[in-house]
């Protein structure tokens, strides 16, 4: 990818560009994704924190993610609309739901993450390397 991107909230009260390719895309499987999403796992980009721009309102949460570390979990406060996650493990960097891309068709994933959390009735068929956790490289 060598254009921005851009994303938001399902309301559009919150909005974002993103001027740097993600280091990592992923799906995750960890319960809170999985609470948080409504789905059996969440779909990721690992962007470096100072490449992306919000605008507009965000609500947060803290809570201890299965890493063990706590993780803050961003928001829109007007529709409910998850949009990143700040890991206090991965100071660096903000984790962007893909589901909140405009587009998303350019984004490849790369890896499942916390499998040992997989519903067991989700078959990985993709043949992408699994990780029972967060791999530490």
């Amino acid at each position: 990818m060598s254009k921005n991107y851009e994303g938001g909230c399902h309301c559009g009260a919150v909005r974002y560009t993103g001027t740097k390719d993600p280091e990592l895309t992923f799906y995750c499987h960890c319960n809170d994704c999985q609470r948080t999403s409504g789905s059996p796992f969440s779909m990721e980009l690992m962007v470096e924190r100072n490449s992306v721009q919000f605008s507009g309102e965000l609500s947060s949460y803290v809570v201890v993610g299965d890493s063990g570390s706590p993780v803050t979990r961003f928001f829109c406060p007007k529709c409910s609309s998850g949009m990143y996650l700040d890991c206090d493990a991965d100071p660096d960097y903000l984790f962007l739901k893909v589901g909140s891309l405009d587009d998303a068709s350019w984004v490849t994933p790369q890896m499942h993450i916390f499998t040992s959390a997989k519903q067991p009735w989700v078959q990985i068929n993709d043949g992408l390397p699994q990780y029972e956790k967060m791999p530490d490289d």
